[in-house]
Parts: structure tokens; C-alpha cells; sequence
């Protein structure tokens, strides 16, 4: 069935996202949009006859999965990262919630790690007293605050209906306000239990300390910013104070990768000083 078009945003990702591609079912539509230098993924894409979009920059998650998902035409869109591996039936459970759940407009997939471990979204901090979830994974379909955005399914109307993910979130946070966005405008968010995939997390991309304090940045940018979209009080200090806490906890000063993610992140915090 072609009802689901998957959208994954890479970078650097040749080493983990053809394995992601292997565990899809044959013949399901596959949007790839590189946002990094070319590492080799578009000759392998191209080989495959998978379409890969490059951007003319690097735009970001929320942007780059806009793009991706621009020329979709399935009634679903699944957005998975390039470290994620689909379960066999994860497709069929996914679309076997969305026929129980018809006034749902999104589902969430159960994650799991190498280890085993399940886990899932079961709150977001940008409406700190809205519900939250049971700890424990639930064992049966189960309305949520939000979703990762590592991996899940979207109705495509109701997608393009909020218009996609915020183009000014550049990295972080927002799956968060897109779950929001869809809850308040188009309906209930499900997570799906039986939906299963494998999450190699932090692996979509080559670590490096450049790249952790990139990420730091943009973490405390996008914190920042959505905090103020969703009117939480004092986001500025609350984001600085956070960026600080980092930079002088120990474990940023046993490793290069943490104390460049603590730099990014008192960098970030103070190029949105001005906007206070």
C-alpha cells in the first residue's frame, strides 16, 4: 500500500540511514532531504531511485521536513529519523489505530532502544500543566500532550492545515509546538504501542564538538523562542539560567563534546538577548 509517504531530514546520515530505509516495507514512497554536504547518501538515493531533495542550505528539522513533505500526495505522512528502524507490521499498526481512531490526527510510535528499553513522549515543557501520561508505557492506545518527532505519523490534511512545522524553529522543540498546533486546531494525538520501531538515538549524524555546540545553540535558541510562543513566564532567564547550569555542571569538563553542547547553548541564549 503506498497510503504513507515517509519524510527523514539528513545530515551526514549515510552510515545510518540506508539501514533505515532497508526496514521499510517494499514499494513505500521515501523523501529524503539533505541538509549536509553531499557524504555520499544522493548517489546512493539516486542508485535506489529514491527521491533526495538538496536544498540550496541547510535548513534546519521543521524546514527541511515542510520540504519533504511539499510533494506528498498519500493520505499519511510518517516523519522518521535516519537512526530509527521500522518493526515488520509497524506500518499496519499504524494505520490499523488511525481506522480506530478516526478523529485523531496524528499517532506516536513506541521506541525502543538497543537494549530493549520502550519509551515515549508523554509530556512536553511548553504547556507545563497540561496532562501528562503514566510514567509506565501504556499497553493500550492512549491520547497524549505530544509527540517525538523521531518518529510519527501525521494525517497529511491535517498537516498542511496548521502549516507544518514552524519555519522558525530551526532545531529542538519543534514537535512540540507542532503537536500543540494540532491538538488546539485539528484533534487528539494517539500513541500507538504496538506501533514499534528501533531508535539508535544520537546516531543520525557523526558526533563531534563542533556539531554539539551547533546543536547547543540551537537548543537554547529554540527553547527560548517557543517558550515565548506558548507564553511561559520568563523565558530568556529560565533559558540562560539553563545554558549556565550546563556549562558548569562537572560532566562538561570531563568531555569536549558536553562542554562545546554547554557553550552552544550560553551562546544561543545570548544572541536572543536583544529580544528580551
Amino acid at each position: 500500500m503506498t497510503d504513507i509517504t515517509i519524510v527523514t531530514v539528513a545530515y551526514n546520515s549515510v552510515a545510518m540511514l540506508p539501514g533505515m530505509a532497508e526496514s521499510l516495507p517494499p514499494a513505500t514512497p521515501l523523501v529524503i532531504v539533505d541538509n549536509g554536504p553531499d557524504d555520499g547518501l544522493r548517489g546512493w538515493a539516486l542508485a535506489r531511485r529514491i527521491t533526495c531533495l538538496v536544498p540550496p542550505e541547510n535548513l534546519g528539522f521543521g524546514r527541511a521536513c515542510n520540504l519533504g513533505a511539499a510533494g506528498a500526495v498519500t493520505e499519511f505522512l510518517l516523519f522518521l529519523n535516519p537512526d530509527v528502524r521500522l518493526h515488520s507490521r509497524t506500518l499496519d499498526e499504524l494505520r490499523a489505530a488511525a481506522g480506530r481512531h478516526p478523529k485523531a490526527v496524528a499517532f506516536g510510535l513506541a521506541l525502543t532502544d538497543a537494549s530493549g528499553h520502550v519509551s515515549y513522549k508523554r509530556r512536553t515543557r511548553l504547556a507545563p500543566h497540561d496532562f501528562a501520561t503514566p510514567r509506565q508505557v501504556p499497553q493500550a492506545d492512549t491520547a497524549v500532550p505530544a509527540l517525538s518527532g523521531a518518529a510519527f505519523m501525521v494525517r497529511r490534511r491535517a498537516f498542511e492545515a496548521v502549516g507544518g512545522f514552524d519555519p522558525a524553529i530551526f532545531l529542538y522543540y519543534e514537535d512540540d509546538d507542532l503537536s500543540l498546533r494540532l491538538r488546539a486546531a485539528q484533534g487528539p494525538l494517539i500513541f500507538v504501542p504496538t506501533a514499534v520501531a528501533t531508535h539508535f538515538r544520537g546516531q543520525s549524524s557523526p558526533p563531534s564538538p563542533t556539531l554539539s555546540r551547533f546543536k547547543g545553540y540551537h537548543w537554547a535558541r529554540s527553547r527560548i523562542y517557543t517558550a515565548r510562543k506558548h507564553g511561559l513566564p520568563r523565558p530568556w532567564l529560565s533559558g540562560m539560567r539553563n545554558a549556565l547550569w550546563h556549562l558548569i555542571s562537572p560532566k562538561a569538563w570531563v568531555s569536549p563534546a558536553r562542554r562545546a553542547e554547554a557553550l552552544g547553548r550560553v551562546s544561543g541564549a545570548l544572541s536572543l538577548l536583544r529580544a528580551t
